[in-house]
């Protein structure tokens, strides 16, 4: 079995870039905290400042045609330096893969169904996640499109239901926020989901063709944003600055909608396209967690890591946080710190270096 199961065209990128970036929609409840009413803003300002930065991933991507992050560190760097550079991005995919299984855990407790155990939600969707990559990328990139619908939908349609609520002045005065709030909002908001696509250096070498890889990925980036805007525009219009004092801002403006006694409570539906999307995101960190590793490992096949490793992830994610806000804290602070490297400067030193030394050399890979 090749250790890279299946090929995606650029449509499917589309939709997985898309989906990926929509998969951090909890964030915007703990954004709303600092941005408060400029959150939109904010969202925004995070898609401009790391789209630079997207360009550099799709062009080492692209000038190494077929590679994968892990295999582009050996040539780059050797096999010494390039595999603790790839142990350093495997750990990132790691622990940003526990807070994720953790918030969905946290967001089943929390809001649907608290008398029931964590571990159980952890397990569940630990599972489901395994089964889905065994299939391989092909298949998730298949499902992405139907998925990313669902998401967009579910984001639109809420919207629109909640019309008679909307209160425009609560977008007023426009830019009251300080420039230190601005700046950490947006730094959170660009690292987290934006910069996380650094792991799209694993999947960019299964797409058949690479022509279109930088269009097709500033397509999936704007729809993502997109989606993200949608639903900030919608908390804000609907709660104002009483959303920086709910956990899920989100749920309680959806439990607003009343159509005529009829249609209410519709916070399911929430609850529904969150879970969804993060499986979609969690999907595609756990397929670069095991291809990286297996990679590293220099193993024929990732399958044997599947199992093991979700496990692992299970107990790191419930055993780790001490609470949800200690999980916040840790997210939010300490991963956008120690993440800083790898997505802003190591892409761009990895070009300059390939550059230097005129890499790649060998003629037997041909570009499509």
């Amino acid at each position: 079995m090749d250790i890279e199961k299946g090929k995606i065209d650029g449509i499917q990128l589309i939709f997985l870039t898309a989906g990926f970036i929509h998969g951090s929609i909890l964030l915007i409840s703990y954004i709303s905290g600092i941005s408060e009413s400029q959150t939109w803003l904010v969202i925004l300002a995070a898609m401009i400042f790391i789209a630079p930065f997207i360009f550099l991933y799709v062009s080492l991507a692209k000038r190494f045609p077929g590679m994968n992050f892990v295999q582009i560190n050996d040539v780059i760097y050797g096999s010494l330096l390039g595999k603790i550079i790839s142990i350093y991005f495997i750990f990132f995919i790691f622990m940003t893969l526990s807070f994720n299984i953790r918030d969905i855990g946290s967001f089943y407790t929390n809001y649907l169904m608290p008398d029931t155990p964590m571990i159980f939600f952890l397990v569940i969707f630990s599972g489901v996640l395994a089964y889905a990559v065994t299939k391989g990328i092909e298949v998730l990139a298949r499902v992405s499109h139907l998925l990313v619908f669902v998401m967009i939908f579910f984001a639109i349609s809420t919207t629109l239901l909640l019309a008679d609520k909307w209160d425009f002045s609560n977008f007023l005065p426009v830019l009251e926020i300080s420039p230190i709030k601005f700046i950490h909002a947006t730094h959170i908001m660009s690292s987290i989901p934006f910069g996380e696509m650094i792991i799209f250096l694993m999947i960019f070498s299964s797409l058949n063709k690479t022509e279109h890889m930088l269009k097709n990925t500033y397509i999936g980036m704007i729809i993502g944003t997109f989606s993200l805007f949608i639903v900030a525009v919608r908390n804000t219009a609907v709660l104002g600055n009483t959303q920086t004092i709910w956990t899920s801002t989100s749920f309680q403006a959806t439990r607003l909608v009343d159509i005529g006694t009829i249609l209410t409570r519709l916070d399911i539906l929430i609850a529904i396209g969150q879970t969804i999307s993060m499986f979609l995101k969690s999907s595609l960190f756990f397929y670069a967690l095991v291809l990286a590793l297996s990679q590293l490992l220099r193993l024929k096949s990732y399958l044997p890591l599947v199992l093991p490793l979700a496990g692992i992830l299970v107990v790191m994610a419930a055993t780790v946080f001490q609470s949800p806000i200690d999980q916040l804290m840790i997210s939010v602070n300490a991963g956008i710190i120690y993440s800083v490297p790898l997505m802003y400067i190591l892409p761009l030193i990895s070009l300059i270096v390939a550059k230097i030394r005129g890499l790649p050399k060998f003629t037997g890979e041909k570009k499509q």
